[in-house]
């Protein structure tokens, strides 16, 4: 948090902000001081408080940064990008009596803010809100980003949760001869595949961009994806080809 003083103390309150994906809002986190004479003190950014457990295409967490007490004696300057397999969804800076516009990437794997005070009081904690994305490493893992604020940075970590393998839930077979794709015979039911729209009859010849000749390559382009991601599934239908965004089922 930035606080801003009128003169020697007064002081400002207007709450706080949260920015979602591609906002470009005022803020409400910095404190702005008027005392431009008192003293600089080297410049810190404390590491963040928390490593927050995610799960792949769940709901938002935060990572916090704590205030080092400091006054500032230049416009803020907040640059941020995402850990690998997340976005970053919100951005609180407790900004008071100033504007800190808030830019965040349409992808969420940066984000951007700047404060317009010349002086400045790093008092209350910064906020980044990230989500895993759902085609995260089907193991999980720890992964880092980076959160700068004038040029001194900290690593931005966080931990994704292990999922399980994905499938094309249904009784799927070799054309005849081999070779032609994977032929559906059955759905199962109240799969997410269901769901999806394949129906018996249909013949995968892709998935995610790479041909599936056969049930063997079939399960090469699934290994290793999560249930829940979605992938583009092209179908061979009544000799036409249709292409279903399929999420993966959980492996029995």
């Amino acid at each position: 948090m930035i606080r801003k003083f009128r003169r020697a103390c007064g002081v400002l309150t207007l709450g706080t902000a949260l920015f979602a994906a591609g906002a470009a809002v005022p803020a409400t986190g910095f404190s702005a001081s008027a005392a431009a004479s008192a003293p600089s003190q080297a410049r810190s950014l404390p590491p963040q408080q928390n490593v927050p457990d995610l799960d792949a295409g769940g709901p938002a967490k935060t990572v916090d940064y704590p205030p080092d007490g400091q006054r500032y004696h230049q416009p803020s300057s907040i640059s941020i990008q995402a850990p690998p397999h997340t976005r970053i969804v919100g951005l609180d800076l407790r900004c008071t009596g100033m504007s800190c516009p808030v830019q965040i990437a349409g992808d969420g794997k940066s984000a951007t803010a700047q404060g317009s005070a010349s002086t400045w009081d790093f008092i209350r904690p910064f906020t980044v809100h990230v989500v895993a994305d759902s085609d995260a490493p089907l193991a999980g893992g720890t992964f880092t980003g980076s959160f700068t604020l004038n040029g001194v940075t900290q690593p931005l970590t966080v931990h994704i949760a292990p999922g399980i393998q994905g499938i094309i839930a249904g009784n799927l077979k070799n054309t005849s001869p081999a070779g032609g794709g994977v032929r559906v015979l059955a759905v199962d039911p109240g799969s997410s595949t269901e769901a999806a729209g394949l129906l018996p009859g249909d013949v995968i010849t892709e998935v995610a961009g790479i041909l599936t000749p056969t049930v063997n390559d079939l399960d090469a382009v699934l290994s290793g994806k999560r249930s829940g991601a979605t992938y583009p599934v092209v179908v061979k239908r009544a000799g036409v080809l249709v292409t279903l965004n399929i999420p993966l089922d959980p492996e029995p």
